[in-house]
C-alpha cells in the first residue's frame, strides 16, 4: 500500500507533499517505536490541493518511493540496525527514536535499493530538517557514509536471518530441514497473484485482456488464478471496479475447493474479513447459502463495500463474534471455514511489521482462541457436515497442535485426509503450505467431519 504518512488530525489542503524519506522514517518509527502496523491507516493522497506543484505524477512517483522505503526497511530491520550499530559512536538504543529510523531508511536505500550513494546520503540528510532533527544532519552524514565495506556481524542470528530470535527458533524446530530456505523467503518480496471471477469471464478471456492492456499473467494452481509478471496497481487491472477481478494469494484461493461445497448448502465463514475466501465460494459456487460473520464491525463494512464491487447482496455479511453463539439462529450448516486469528507467519513477505510487533508470547494467545473457536463453531456443524479449519501459519502450534487437542475433545470429529492435492506436505491432520520465492504464501489447511449419530440397535424383547 502506498505511503504518505500524515501527523493524527492534519488536514490534506494544509499539507505540502512530504519527502518520501520523511515519511518513510515516520512510518519506521511508529512500527519498531510505537509498536504501529504497516497497514492503515498509512495510505498515499491523490492529489494536494492548493499545490500545484504536487501534480498526480509526482505523488504517485514519491507514494511509491515511500512505501519501498518503508516496506523494505522494516522487511531488513534487524540487519539494517545491526549495520548502523556497528559505525555509531553511541549505542543504538540510546539515540533518539526518530533519528534512528531515519537511519535505517538511509541505510536500506544503500544495501538494499539502486539509488546513488550520494544521492541516498544526501537526502536523506536533508530529511533531519524535515523532521525537524537539524542537529542530527552530521551524525546522520558521518553514519551512513561509514557504512560501506560493514558486515553484519556473524554472531548476529537475528541479523543474519532478519527475523526475531522467537521466530528463527520456531522455524528451525518445526522446520529442521528447511528453515533457512523459508526464512530467506520470507524477506522477498511476495508475487500479485490474481483472482478471476467466472461470474464475468473466463480465466482465460481475463488473461486476453490483461494482455491487451500491457500486462503479462500465467495461469496459477487454482483454476481461477492469474499470477502476474510485474505487479501493478489494482486501478490498472481491466474492470477491477465492475468485480472481475480481485487480488489473493493463491494460498488463499485453495479454501474454496477444499470445501466442496453442493448446491443449496448452508455454509458459515466464522472468521470472515476481509472475505476473499468467501467470495471466491460464491463466485464458484452461487448456488449455495452463506453467513459470513466477523467480529470487527469495521472490517464487516469493509467486507460489505467489497460485496457491492463484486455484485453481491451483502446482507449474509454480518458483525458476530464466532467465540460465542449469540449471533445463531439454530439452523446447522453443512459447511464452516474457520481461518483462524493467528501469527500471520505465512504472509510476512507481505506484512514484515510481523516480525517486530509479535513476540513468542503471541503464539499461546492465538492458541488459545483457535481453540475457543474451532470448539464453538462445531456446535452449529450438521452431523455429516465439514469443518475447514485454515491459518496464514506456518507455526505447528498454531495447526496440527490445535487439530490434535481438538480431536482428543471430540469424538464426533473425524479428521478428513487431502491425499488427492498436489501442493505443500502432508502434516498429521493437514496440509501445509510454506512461503518459496515466487510462490504463494504460507497456510495450513485441515478438514474435518462431523460423524452422524449412530442408530441403537434394538433389543429384542424377552418373554418372562
Amino acid at each position: 500500500m502506498p505511503i504518505c504518512w500524515l501527523p493524527d488530525g492534519a488536514s490534506m489542503a494544509r499539507q505540502r507533499p512530504i519527502d518520501p524519506r520523511v515519511a518513510a522514517a515516520r512510518v519506521v518509527h511508529q512500527v519498531a517505536f510505537k509498536g504501529r502496523s504497516l497497514d492503515p491507516p498509512f495510505a498515499a493522497p491523490t492529489k494536494v490541493q492548493g499545490h500545484p506543484d504536487a501534480n498526480a505524477s509526482t505523488l504517485a512517483r514519491d507514494a511509491r518511493l515511500s512505501t519501498e522505503l518503508a516496506y523494505g526497511s522494516v522487511r531488513h530491520y534487524f540487519s539494517l540496525r545491526n549495520l548502523v550499530d556497528q559505525v555509531l559512536d553511541e549505542p543504538y538504543a540510546g539515540l533518539d527514536s526518530l533519528v534512528s529510523s531515519l537511519l535505517i531508511v538511509g541505510a536500506y536505500q544503500l544495501r538494499h535499493t539502486r539509488i546513488p550513494s550520494y544521492a541516498a546520503v544526501n537526502e536523506t540528510v536533508a530529511a533531519t530538517r524535515s523532521l525537524r532533527k537539524p542537529w542530527a544532519r552530521k551524525l546522520v552524514n558521518t553514519v551512513l557514509r561509514r557504512l560501506s565495506g560493514i558486515a553484519i556481524r556473524a554472531d548476529d542470528e537475528e541479523a543474519r536471518f532478519d527475523h526475531p530470535t522467537w521466530l528463527i527458533e520456531a522455524v528451525r524446530r518445526d522446520y529442521p530441514g528447511s528453515w533457512e530456505a523459508i526464512l530467506d523467503a520470507n524477506n522477498s518480496r511476495a508475487p500479485q497473484s490474481l483472482r478471476v471471477n467466472c461470474q464475468h469471464q473466463s480465466r482465460q478471456a481475463y488473461q486476453a485482456t490483461l494482455k491487451a492492456a500491457g500486462l503479462d499473467a500465467v495461469p496459477g494452481m487454482v483454476p481461477e488464478s492469474l499470477l502476474l509478471a510485474s505487479p501493478v496497481p489494482v486501478h490498472r487491472l481491466p474492470c477491477f471496479a465492475e468485480g472481475a477481478v480481485s487480488v489473493q494469494d493463491e494460498g488463499a484461493q485453495l479454501a474454496a475447493g477444499l470445501l466442496a461445497a453442493q448446491p443449496g448448502h448452508r455454509l458459515l465463514d466464522a472468521c470472515a474479513a476481509p472475505g476473499g475466501k468467501t467470495f471466491h465460494l460464491l463466485e464458484t459456487r452461487p448456488d449455495v447459502e452463506v453467513l459470513a460473520i466477523d467480529a470487527n464491525p469495521e472490517r464487516v463494512a469493509a467486507m460489505q463495500k467489497e460485496c457491492r464491487r463484486l455484485g453481491f447482496d451483502p446482507s449474509f455479511v454480518q458483525t458476530g463474534d464466532a467465540t460465542g453463539l449469540d449471533w445463531w439462529d439454530g439452523r446447522s450448516f453443512d459447511r464452516i471455514l474457520l481461518d483462524a486469528p493467528c501469527s500471520g507467519s505465512g504472509t510476512l513477505r507481505r506484512h514484515p511489521d510481523i516480525k517486530l510487533l509479535k513476540n513468542a508470547t503471541d503464539l499461546a494467545a492465538f492458541q488459545a482462541i483457535q481453540r475457543k473457536l474451532t470448539a464453538t463453531v462445531w456446535q452449529t456443524l450438521a452431523p455429516g457436515g465439514i469443518l475447514l479449519y485454515c491459518t496464514c501459519s506456518i507455526l505447528n502450534d498454531e495447526n496440527d497442535a490445535v487439530l490434535e487437542h481438538f480431536l482428543r475433545e471430540h469424538r464426533d470429529a473425524q479428521p478428513v485426509a487431502l491425499d488427492d492435492v498436489s501442493w505443500g506436505t502432508a502434516t498429521r491432520y493437514g496440509r501445509q503450505l510454506v512461503p518459496s520465492k515466487g510462490g504463494p504464501d504460507g497456510f495450513y489447511y485441515a478438514l474435518v467431519a462431523r460423524r452422524k449419530a449412530r442408530r441403537k440397535a434394538r433389543r429384542a424383547a424377552r418373554t418372562p
